[in-house]
């Protein structure tokens, strides 16, 4: 479970949250919503430990994520994160990009069983930068089955893509969460917010 307990949050002394709090079950699948510049993408950074508060407190699994000595053991075991931008080495190949995450996590999943199951088998070998952006996302979703993660954190993650395209990954999302994983999602798409369980507008 998730739990945001009277967090605050400002940006040069302009509040952007207040006494916020939140709770996510373990296994939903949440959608952010709400006008740009809302906090979409901040609350889910302060989620992901990526970005600081300012008060009060974030719980994972009774974890205090803002504790630096939890931090490691958030990152490594409990949390993926899938952005936008892919956040892939252009200049590595596919299989290059996956050994990072292969090598720190040992899941028991190999890079060849996680491209087939996003149906890139045949790119082990491809450098990042020769693949459609389509690809480079669902790379990026291998990456997360290799890693060991119960929690995924998706800011826009068909934001770059067409629309055949962004229907690939959100199909694959979708599986992660019927095997049992937490789901969080920012969009500011009508139709991808009907994908979740539970929309919540900011």
């Amino acid at each position: 479970m998730i739990e945001i307990n009277n967090v605050s949050k400002s940006f040069e002394d302009k509040p952007l949250f207040a006494n916020l709090n939140l709770k996510v079950e373990k296994g939903e699948f949440v959608i952010f919503s709400g006008p740009s510049g809302c906090g979409k993408t901040t609350l889910l950074n302060m989620i992901g430990a990526i970005e600081p508060i300012d008060n009060g407190e974030i719980l994972v699994d009774n974890l205090n994520i803002q504790k630096r000595k939890n931090q490691l053991h958030y990152f490594k075991f409990k949390l993926g994160l899938l952005f936008q931008n892919f956040a892939l080495v252009e200049n590595k190949t596919v299989k290059e990009n996956l050994n990072f995450v292969r090598k720190e996590c040992r899941s028991g999943v190999s890079i060849e069983q996680a491209l087939e199951w996003v149906g890139l088998a045949d790119k082990l070998n491809k450098k990042i930068y020769t693949l459609s952006g389509g690809e480079q996302q669902r790379v990026a979703l291998s990456r997360l089955m290799i890693k060991k993660c119960d929690i995924i954190l998706a800011d826009e993650p068909t934001g770059s893509l067409d629309s055949k395209n962004a229907e690939v990954v959100l199909d694959i999302i979708k599986q992660f969460h019927t095997q049992g994983k937490t789901v969080i999602m920012v969009t500011h798409d009508e139709e991808i917010k009907m994908r979740g369980e539970r929309i919540i507008h900011l």
